[in-house]
């Protein structure tokens, strides 16, 4: 999502799950006009990477699933052509950027080399290869992008080429004001991934924006934009992730000053002149559109521009479900933050919840999940183990060489917390997670399955050896970093400790077509536990993947899921 170069219009890609448009808005919510219709690709969560417009406002640039980077030119505020650039439409490219002088598209081709293409006579050329994985171009003069090797990722140490890589240090949404001349980052050089601003002609020394919160999240894809300058570069608008929360705001380099623009999880921060404009969302508030008028910055304000086009969750019995999570630490040898969400009918019954990753974390945003659970009068309880973002350098590397053992320690000393604290039965408690929280969900029950009644899985990490020695293309070669030597992949690996899982009912949900967590890992779950005598139903889901998106099988999830939950209710009374 980006603001229009002249501040009176917002574009976005909308999709309903099946095809994809790239829209733009007008921000006095006057007109709607849909620039691209044939197949845009479709960004990550609250990321970008999409599409960029020429600095005149005339031209905006796309990429595509089937053509490339395709250039859609206006006439006013109309479409009046579209061509596609020379770039290989048999690659995937992201994140296309603008130089300066509107004479090149740089975009980044399958997650690896960065090409360059004169919009003139449209012919490509590379710029960067040499690295074994590239995200995230930005024209300046010439073009740049981030870039990490293996067996490193993105969050763990990576640079803005052509800067040199430096170690222990990662580098993140490096950009330029859309006049090109101010530049800026983030990285997590103090510990915590905060922005800094190189020193230019407004402000002569490199200035860093100091707080003990983080400003980013990880790249785990293209386009992720939670900082960015105003069009002049005399200001920067960021987040910060307040132990899952977050809030808006804006410094002035000029002054030093800082002001709260918003509260919610904001994402694709956009800025032209007066207008600034992000994807925002809550626990109470679905994803939406809003743009803010700084006209004044102590009295910013806030429209929304677009909702979810579902009416019903803005009806009053849904609002009624909604609710705010408190933010809670499990003590013990190293605090293990999380948060609580309680549903306003309990009857008791608790959802421990592990997010994926292992490095990454659930904000506090709109979950349709949560307000089905909570409706049900589940409460939810969301673990920040070791290794999870959002609490700094350390906190998030801290899970290395031992996935499969901190990760599960800190659930096991939240389930106590709040057994203890807050007074939930483990009769009334079960586990879920997904993919890596999976694992984690598992290797929690080995260590004490005392402390829950059952486990809900979808996909998960199983086989510990098999993922040391994974070939996936993204992140195969971290895996060693995470999880250490091969006699702790074995140790850790739940399906070798199926004698503890044998009087915990499980079910696990699993696509035959899932390339991430293949589906041998839930077989060999399978086995072991019926082999130790446990009771384990399996689920296979045909032409699914890693993340179920055909509506029958959805649907068979939550009804399963509900089934098992409240057969668990009721064996606890």
């Amino acid at each position: 999502m980006l603001v229009r170069p002249g501040g009176q219009w917002v574009s976005g890609v909308v999709s309903d799950g099946v095809s994809a448009v790239l829209r733009m808005w007008a921000v006095d919510g006057s007109d709607t006009v849909d620039l691209f219709v044939d197949g845009p690709c479709r960004g990550r969560g609250l990321s970008g990477g999409v599409h960029t417009w020429a600095d005149e406002g005339d031209c905006v640039y796309v990429s595509t699933d089937a053509r490339g980077i395709v250039e859609v030119t206006l006439r006013h505020d109309a479409v009046v052509g579209e061509r596609s650039l020379a770039f290989d439409v048999s690659r995937s490219w992201s994140t296309p950027a603008v130089e300066y002088m509107n004479r090149t598209v740089y975009a980044i081709a399958d997650w690896k080399e960065l090409w360059g293409c004169d919009i003139a006579n449209g012919e490509p050329f590379l710029v960067h290869g040499d690295s074994d994985f590239a995200l995230d171009a930005t024209a300046g003069v010439d073009g740049s992008c981030i870039v990490w090797n293996r067996p490193q990722m993105a969050w763990t140490e990576s640079a803005s080429y052509p800067e040199r890589i430096v170690s222990d240090i990662a580098v993140q949404q490096a950009r330029f004001s859309r006049n090109k001349g101010s530049f800026g980052f983030i990285d997590d050089s103090t510990g915590v991934s905060n922005v800094h601003i190189l020193g230019d002609q407004i402000v002569d020394p490199n200035i860093s924006i100091i707080d003990h919160c983080e400003h980013g999240a990880p790249t785990w894809g293209p386009g992720q934009r939670t900082w960015c300058f105003n069009t002049d570069g005399t200001r920067v608008a960021y987040t910060r992730n307040e132990d899952g929360y977050s809030s808006l705001w804006v410094f002035d380099r000029v002054t030093g000053s800082r002001h709260r623009i918003g509260q919610g999880v904001h994402g694709c921060l956009s800025w032209e002149g007066n207008t600034l404009a992000a994807l925002r969302t809550g626990a109470r508030t679905p994803q939406q559109v809003v743009v803010y008028r700084l006209n004044n910055l102590l009295e910013p304000q806030r429209t929304v521009l677009v909702r979810p086009a579902d009416s019903r969750w803005f009806e009053n019995e849904v609002d009624v479900e909604l609710v705010e999570p408190s933010v809670e630490q499990a003590p013990g040898n190293v605090e293990v933050p999380y948060r609580l969400y309680q549903p306003h009918r309990p009857h008791g019954g608790l959802i421990c919840w592990i997010h994926g990753g292992p490095n990454d974390q659930w904000q506090v945003t709109f979950r349709s999940q949560f307000t089905y659970w909570l409706s049900r009068g589940f409460a939810i309880a969301v673990v920040d183990h070791r290794g999870s973002s959002g609490h700094g350098r350390d906190f998030m590397m801290s899970l290395n060489g031992h996935w499969g053992e901190f990760d599960a320690i800190d659930t096991v000393n939240v389930l106590r917390h709040l057994q203890s604290v807050h007074g939930f039965s483990a009769a009334k408690t079960v586990l879920m997670g997904a993919s890596a929280g999976g694992l984690t969900a598992l290797n929690a029950t080995v260590l004490d399955a005392s402390l829950c009644a059952g486990v809900v899985l979808k996909y998960p990490v199983v086989d510990l050896v098999a993922m040391l020695h994974s070939d996936d293309s993204f992140e195969g070669h971290y895996m060693p970093l995470l999880i250490g030597s091969e006699i702790d992949a074995e140790k850790r690996s739940p399906h070798r400790n199926a004698h503890a899982l044998a009087n915990t009912p499980i079910l696990v949900f699993h696509g035959d077509q899932d390339h991430s967590v293949p589906l041998h890992h839930t077989e060999q779950l399978q086995d072991a536990v019926n082999d130790a005598g446990g009771n384990i139903q399996c689920e296979i889901f045909a032409g699914e993947g890693h993340g179920f998106r055909n509506p029958v099988y959805i649907t068979r999830e939550f009804a399963l899921t509900e089934e098992f939950l409240y057969s668990m209710m009721k064996n606890a009374r």
